[in-house]
């Protein structure tokens, strides 16, 4: 879970990256923030999803923190692009953003160097550059996710063998636990076999003994009738 938390929290920044690098160019077309639009609303995703997997593992800090950065980062930098956008739709061409709102949305960031000339070619340059940009840190994305999945199944083919072992070594208890129960029976009928045989012979000796008083009782009477 915390690798996914680490996920969206890298895909965040990056898109706040760049939206805060096209806001900082002192020109602004309709397809800069159109794109910053669309980094917005899809750093929004990430930042809830962050704070819902904050919530499921139970870190308060870090839900302060998403809810943080919906109050504090996205909401002006939404604010700022729809001020700009309604600026170009009402004809307002002048792109001028007091010191103060820029110090407040991009924190220290320092914008790049752009004349007004052909403001529009720029814009296009730097959106294919930024997109090259986020192309090959997806790709990177998917180079890491590969190699956590291949982990992922190395462990668990792993996990397989330690459990088929366990079921081998279950397997073998339970055959001597079957062979010793039938030792068991075994010895317990021949306990019993060797009881029966015990009392048998003591009713035999008991009986035997009983004969001979009674021999030894006639012995001594006829010796008492005939002195």
């Amino acid at each position: 879970m915390n690798e996914d938390f680490q996920t969206y929290k890298q895909e965040y920044d990056h898109s706040l990256s760049r939206v805060r690098s096209f806001l900082s160019s002192n020109v602004r077309s309709q397809t800069t923030l159109r794109e910053c639009d669309r980094l917005i609303s899809q750093a929004r995703r990430c930042a809830t999803a962050m704070e819902q997997i904050a919530e499921e593992s139970g870190d308060a800090f870090q839900i302060q923190e998403s809810k943080r950065r919906v109050q504090q980062e996205l909401d002006p930098l939404w604010q700022e692009v729809d001020r700009a956008m309604k600026q170009k739709s009402s004809g307002d061409m002048t792109g001028v953003v007091n010191h103060q709102n820029r110090a407040d949305l991009f924190s220290g960031y320092r914008a790049p160097n752009m004349n007004n000339d052909g403001g529009d070619d720029n814009d296009m340059e730097m959106l294919i550059r930024n997109s090259e940009d986020l192309l090959l840190e997806s790709q990177r994305l998917c180079n890491a996710s590969e190699e956590t999945g291949a982990e992922t199944l190395g462990l668990m083919g792993r996990q397989r063998e330690q459990l088929q072992n366990a079921s081998d070594h279950l397997a073998g208890a339970r055959a001597s636990l079957a062979q010793a129960k039938d030792v068991l029976k075994t010895m317990t009928r021949k306990a019993l076999r060797n009881k029966r045989f015990l009392q048998g012979v003591v009713v035999v000796l008991v009986i035997a003994n009983i004969l001979v008083f009674i021999a030894d009782v006639k012995k001594k009477l006829g010796k008492r009738k005939n002195p």
